[in-house]
């Protein structure tokens, strides 16, 4: 059943808060359509439970869909209310994105452009949005608390926690989603790991002004691939001296990844899509864009669902009482599988490490008499000390500054 539609005509008066995100009518990786009903229901019911309808929007960026989304995604009455989608249609989508099946940079803009909140909040199709969030964004914006900036200078960033795989490929309705955020959600994996900076991992939200967004065009529109388009971002704008926040903490990282890589293979959306260029990630140039970022120079309207297509979502007790006993037994097996490959490859590591040692040993020693063989290798363990030291004094550098 295709839904009732209604242009929506954005007033000019800013709210506070407009949400940005990108989607397609497609099979991306799963049910790629269960995973964006279910994010734009769980924050409508966010907003509500709030009591933000007034001082939030969502618009999302419809790129290239045969079959738009605002006529397929099933929507909950509060999330009509909240919600906008900015179809980008296929004959504009296929020119703009050339060999990239799916442009992020492109779609974003094109709903920051044409978004009316004070504050611009990024977040993926897939990523459940908290109440720790909007409670956090609006003691910040009404002074009940601060951050060591002002906040329309602050570039806010946080990582996400992940929900699990096994449960989330299953599809669940959106109780069963968020009783499982409220009751387990602080014990789920953050999505962050050492040796990087942590607005180069995963975005659970990035967020600021749009004054900002506006100055600098908003992500580098030549990064029609995937990957480090915040980090780009980042750059460009810390070189104006604006400073880049973890909201993380702040949040409790409140935001939910609604898993899509299996346990057993590698988690990298390179695998699945061509990654930007290096000399793009670190590209600096502060607008790189010109004055029509953002397809302004394409009439694209926002349209507003009137009535849409029923969920498909089962009755949360009988997908309880049936699908938790199965959920949890594979998530077991899943960590005994994991662990296990986990030491196959720590000691597939551990025997090429000795082995190389063995080797810089053996060709040291070949050329040089018995009486000073233990001097050697005395020296050549030494050195590797030193190595070793050197190494964690440029890291604990580079974190420093960072």
């Amino acid at each position: 059943m295709l839904s009732a539609r209604e242009t929506f005509t954005n007033p000019s008066a800013e709210i506070a808060l407009s949400f940005v995100l990108c989607s397609r009518n497609d099979s991306y990786m799963g049910n790629s359509m269960w995973r964006l009903e279910t994010t734009l229901n769980y924050l409508a019911r966010q907003v509500k439970s709030a009591r933000r309808g007034e001082d939030v929007e969502v618009i999302v960026a419809d790129w290239g869909s045969e079959h738009p989304l605002l006529e397929h995604v099933p929507l909950s009455d509060d999330a009509r209310n909240l919600v906008t989608f900015l179809t980008i249609p296929p004959n504009i989508a296929t020119d703009l994105q050339k060999d990239s099946p799916f442009p992020e940079v492109l779609a974003l803009n094109a709903a920051v452009r044409r978004a009316r909140g004070s504050y611009i909040a990024r977040i993926d199709q897939d990523t459940l949005v908290s109440q720790n969030f909007l409670a956090t964004f609006f003691g910040l914006l009404e002074g009940r608390l601060s951050l060591s900036v002002p906040l329309h200078k602050a570039l806010m960033f946080s990582n996400l926690r992940m929900m699990p795989y096994r449960l989330t490929v299953r599809s669940p309705p959106l109780d069963v989603v968020s009783n499982t955020v409220e009751r387990w959600g602080a014990r789920m994996q953050i999505e962050c790991t050492s040796g990087r900076p942590f607005y180069a991992h995963s975005v659970g939200v990035w967020t600021l002004h749009r004054k900002i967004w506006h100055a600098c065009g908003g992500y580098d529109e030549r990064m029609i691939y995937m990957n480090q388009m915040e980090v780009n971002m980042i750059n460009r704008l810390r070189r104006r001296d604006y400073q880049v926040l973890d909201l993380g903490p702040v949040t409790r990282y409140g935001f939910y990844h609604l898993e899509h890589y299996h346990p057993y293979g590698l988690r990298k959306s390179g695998t699945h899509r061509k990654d930007n260029p290096r000399w793009l990630r670190d590209d600096t140039q502060f607008a790189p864009n010109g004055p029509n970022w953002g397809l302004a120079d394409h009439s694209l309207s926002l349209q507003r669902q009137v009535e849409g297509p029923a969920s498909l979502a089962s009755c949360a007790l009988c997908w309880t009482a049936l699908s938790v006993p199965i959920v949890l037994t594979q998530m077991a097996a899943d960590k005994l599988v994991v662990r296990g490959m986990q030491l196959q490859e720590a000691t597939r590591m551990h025997c090429r490490r000795w082995a190389r040692r063995a080797g810089i040993v053996v060709r040291a020693l070949a050329s040089e008499p018995p009486r000073s063989w233990l001097r050697l290798v005395r020296q050549l363990r030494e050195s590797r000390v030193a190595g070793r030291k050197r190494q964690a004094d440029t890291r604990m550098s580079t974190k420093e500054t960072i």
